[in-house]
């Protein structure tokens, strides 16, 4: 009994920190309130570490296979909430919420697979011409 109680008093009295316990410096200070350029030829300070390599994403099919998906996905979702609820046991049921409901939530569903398989292929440099921008 003794030996735990000073084991005890020990441990709580006589600890040394660790080097991962010890304090770590404060957050640096926001670039908002960083001294502002006194001309307009004087770059922002903020504006030092911009990325000068202009990004070139490819215009790809996703809204399609979105609207493909969507589309599928409510037809089947329409479908299978009607049919579950002509299923069921109860007589005279009417079943337009659950074909409303099945419809939404397939064409939520399959939309965001549909969007992801069209984002996989990119589109010609002849579609592209064709769209009036």
């Amino acid at each position: 009994m003794r030996v735990s109680l000073l084991v005890l008093l020990g441990s709580v009295f006589c600890t040394a920190q660790s080097p991962a316990q010890t304090s770590i410096a404060g957050p640096a200070a926001s670039v908002l309130f960083n001294r502002l350029p006194r001309s307009p030829l004087q770059s922002m300070p903020w504006e030092a570490n911009r990325d000068t390599v202009q990004a070139q994403i490819q215009p790809t099919y996703w809204k399609e296979g979105a609207l493909i998906g969507g589309v599928l996905g409510a037809v089947g979702g329409a479908f299978l909430g009607h049919g579950l609820c002509e299923d069921s046991e109860e007589l005279g049921k009417n079943c337009t919420g659950s074909l409303f409901l099945g419809g939404v939530l397939g064409a939520v569903l399959l939309a965001i697979p549909g969007a992801l398989v069209g984002g996989q292929f990119s589109k010609s440099e002849s579609a592209q011409e064709d769209r009036p921008e």
